[in-house]
C-alpha cells in the first residue's frame, strides 16, 4: 500500500482532536503536482529544471510551518502527560498509604471503585503516550516522502538538508517520552498484579474464600469498566503501530535517508508495551511495538 493511502487511513483512525495536527500530506502532494511536468525532450529534470530560489523558499516555508505545528502539539502533549502522570502517581501513593499491606493492595482495595478509576486512567494515558510516539514517527515519515517527491519533481536537493533539520526538532526527540512510557508500564505492573499477589485482609479461611469468589466476579466487572473508557485509545494506538510497521517493511532501500534506515537501529521496545484496556488484572499485557 502506498504511503499516502496508509497515511490517510491512519488519519481516519486516529483521535478526532489530533487529526489537524498531522502533516498536510495530501495538500502538499497536490501542490507539487501543479508544478509543470518535465518536457518530452527532458524527461529527467536537471538540477535547474523548475528549481528556482523562489520555489524552494516557498516550499521550505510551508514545511517549516508544518514543523512548528508538530513541535507545538508534541511539546504540549508531552507536558500534559507529565502532569497527568504525576497526578496519577500521587493518587496511587495516597491509596497505598491508606490501604496497603506490605506494599501490596488488599483485596478490598484491589477491586474498589477508586483503584479501578486509577487503572482506567493509567491505561488511557499509556495508550495516548504510545500514540504520540507514533505521531512523531508518522509525521517524520511523511516529511521524508514529500521531500523525495519535491526533489524528483524539481531536480532539487532539498531532502538531505531538511531531513537533518527535522531530526533535530523537539517532535522527533522522543527519549523523555520513552522514559515516561516505561515508567508508566512499571506502575501498570503494580496496578495489574497476578491474582496470587492479592493479599486478603482477613485471616479467616471462610472470609478468604468468600473474598476470592467476590474477586473473581470483580475481575469481570473490572474488565468491562476499564474497557469502556480505554478501548478507543487502545484501538487507535494499535492501528498507528501497524502503520509504522508497514512503513518499515516497505522501505527496503539502503538509502541512509530512508524511513527504515533512520528507524532501523531503534530498539523495538522503545514504543513500549500496549496494555489492552479489556484485559483482566491477571492477564498478560498485549505487546505491540513501533
Amino acid at each position: 500500500m502506498k504511503f499516502g493511502k496508509e497515511f490517510g487511513i491512519h488519519l481516519e483512525q486516529t483521535l478526532p482532536e489530533w487529526k489537524d495536527k498531522y502533516l498536510c500530506y495530501k495538500p502538499l502532494k497536490k501542490l507539487l503536482k501543479r508544478l509543470p511536468n518535465p518536457t518530452p525532450d527532458d524527461p529527467q529534470p536537471s538540477p535547474d529544471h523548475h528549481h528556482s530560489p523562489d520555489l524552494q523558499h516557498w516550499f521550505v516555508r510551508i514545511l517549516n510551518e508544518e514543523l512548528d505545528k508538530f513541535n507545538d502539539f508534541y511539546v504540549d502533549k508531552e507536558e500534559e502527560f507529565v502532569i497527568r502522570f504525576q497526578e496519577l502517581k500521587h493518587r496511587i501513593e495516597r491509596v497505598k498509604e491508606k490501604s496497603c499491606k506490605d506494599g501490596v493492595f488488599t483485596s478490598e482495595v484491589e477491586f474498589s471503585d477508586e483503584l479501578m478509576a486509577i487503572r482506567q486512567e493509567f491505561v488511557t494515558i499509556h495508550g495516548e503516550m504510545v500514540l504520540l510516539k507514533n505521531y512523531s514517527s508518522l509525521n517524520f515519515a511523511g516529511i521524508i516522502k514529500i521531500l523525495k517527491k519535491y526533489d524528483k519533481r524539481t531536480g532539487g536537493l532539498l531532502r538531505v538538508h531538511f531531513t537533518q533539520l527535522a531530526l533535530r526538532q523537539p517532535f522527533f526527540t522522543t527519549e523523555p517520552l520513552t522514559r515516561l512510557v516505561h515508567e508508566c508500564e512499571e506502575n501498570l505492573d503494580l496496578l495489574f498484579p497476578l491474582e496470587a499477589e492479592v493479599v486478603e485482609s482477613s485471616s479467616n479461611s471462610k472470609t478468604n474464600a468468600d473474598a476470592n469468589a467476590r474477586a473473581s466476579d470483580d475481575n469481570t466487572a473490572a474488565r468491562v469498566s476499564i474497557g469502556e473508557g480505554g478501548s478507543d485509545v487502545y484501538r487507535r494506538t494499535v492501528d498507528a503501530i501497524r502503520t509504522i510497521k508497514g512503513l518499515k517493511k516497505e522501505s527496503s532501500t539502503s538509502n541512509p535517508l530512508s524511513f527504515a534506515s533512520i528507524f532501523g537501529n531503534q530498539d523495538v521496545d522503545d514504543t513500549g508495551a500496549i496494555t489492552d484496556p479489556q484485559s483482566e488484572p491477571d492477564c498478560d499485557d498485549v505487546h505491540l511495538h513501533k
